[in-house]
């Protein structure tokens, strides 16, 4: 009897032992700091309430500072239950271990969908690339006072964003970095200390329709604006070049104001064109550096009416005005330029051409089916005129042409520059 009752009072010893050490087991996270009783920087819509840190923290800068990123806890956690429809407001600290946060590292929140607000403080000066890319409820941003640098997609694809403060302190606005953010529709303003280019930092923003471009701005990249619905902008005159299919697809862009002493290049692609399809660009005013257009830059902007081509210009690519259906008269101020193949091609309604004193060239179909052009007048500074079994001017019901000067074609003109042409007058 002696001996079983020494037995039960083990037994019970050992099994409190072990409630203990679980109890403090439980006291402590992984990484043996106390486990939080819940995160005040969450709010959840549901009642649950997980025990985890939502962050995770990297010493950078020989220590000094700290770079934070989502905790693995934060997005399994808050996401595990899929009946419950959470949703998070996040606010990043300012300190950690008394140092400063001043990085969000690359792909910290990376389609965390639950996440609908962010409000980042002012000591953190870098997102990294990707860092909010996927967060597709979040619909809020603050960005703090000194934010330096927004990363290559940082925002990509956060289709509820509606508004973006965009800090004097910023200096990078990396590539794509609000692409995708479909319902992005504040007034944008590129801080003056933004010196890269805009690659594709806007695309897909249909909902954007005001932009004001930086000082320091030296070109707008490739698809920087492409599909967004802006109505009107002005490219001041630190920006030299825009490139391929940077407005491609601008359904609601009405005018384009090029500043003097900027832009030299605006180009263009097989398949692009900076300016294609903008189907409502009425108006154009180019600067007075502008010296090439690029192929398809302006293909089926259909709403264009007029342009007048500066001193400057030098080369008009193939196609670059093709299609515009609603354009009825060019001017063309003294430059010594050459017009590609099919560059005017298709406008249908185009009827008062001015092509001034300094004309070089003019290729192959430049003015294919402008059935409307009733007379034209070369310059003699022409020094080649269509092409063989391509005549510049086929399919424009046969208008007559005025030549300036010249009392027979050069040799350097194409023979049968004239076929489809009416009646040609030498020395005008």
């Amino acid at each position: 009897m002696k001996k079983s009752l020494n037995l039960t009072f083990v037994l019970v010893f050992v099994l409190c032992c072990g409630l203990t050490f679980i109890s403090c087991g439980k006291s402590k996270q992984d990484n043996g700091t106390p486990a939080k009783k819940k995160n005040s920087s969450s709010s959840e819509s549901s009642s649950s309430s997980y025990d985890f840190p939502d962050f995770s923290y990297k010493e950078i800068n020989g220590g000094n500072e700290y770079e934070i990123s989502a905790s693995p806890y934060l997005l399994v956690n808050h996401m595990k239950d899929s009946s419950k429809d959470i949703v998070i407001s996040v606010v990043i600290p300012s300190t950690y271990n008394g140092k400063p946060v001043t990085a969000i590292g690359a792909n910290a929140f990376e389609a965390a969908n639950m996440i609908t607000k962010v409000t980042i403080p002012d000591s953190v000066t870098v997102i990294d690339k990707s860092a909010f890319s996927g967060c597709y409820a979040l619909n809020s941003v603050i960005l703090g006072s000194a934010t330096t640098k927004i990363g290559d997609h940082a925002f990509h694809g956060c289709k509820s964003l509606n508004s973006i403060n965009a800090p004097k302190t910023l200096t990078y606005l990396g590539d794509y970095a609000f692409s995708g953010c479909s319902n992005l529709q504040s007034a944008i303003a590129i801080p003056d200390a933004v010196t890269n280019s805009l690659k594709g930092t806007f695309y897909g923003c249909s909902k954007l329709t005001s932009v004001i471009i930086g000082t320091g701005v030296p070109k707008i990249d490739v698809e920087a604006f492409a599909g967004s619905g802006i109505i009107s902008i002005v490219i001041p005159g630190n920006v030299k070049s825009i490139e391929d299919q940077a407005f491609r697809g601008c359904n609601e862009l009405t005018g384009v104001t090029i500043e003097d002493n900027g832009v030299t290049n605006i180009e263009g692609g097989i398949n692009g064109g900076a300016f294609r399809d903008c189907s409502k660009l009425k108006m154009i005013v180019f600067g007075n550096r502008l010296e090439y257009i690029g192929r398809q830059a302006f293909q089926s902007c259909t709403g264009l009416e007029s342009i007048t081509f500066p001193a400057s210009l030098i080369t008009i690519d193939k196609d670059a005005f093709s299609g515009c259906s609603a354009l009825v008269n060019i001017k063309f101020e003294n430059c010594a330029a050459s017009i590609g193949e099919s560059v005017f091609e298709n406008c249908s309604k185009l009827k008062d051409v001015d092509l001034g004193d300094h004309l070089v060239r003019i290729s192959a179909y430049a003015f294919n089916n402008c059935t409307r052009i009733a007379e034209i007048t070369l310059p003699a500074s022409l020094q080649y005129l269509g092409g063989p079994s391509m005549p510049p001017f086929y399919g424009c019901n046969r208008p007559i042409v005025k030549v300036k000067k010249l009392s027979s074609p050069p040799q350097s003109w194409a023979i049968g520059w004239n076929y489809d042409c009416g009646t040609v007058y030498w020395g005008q």
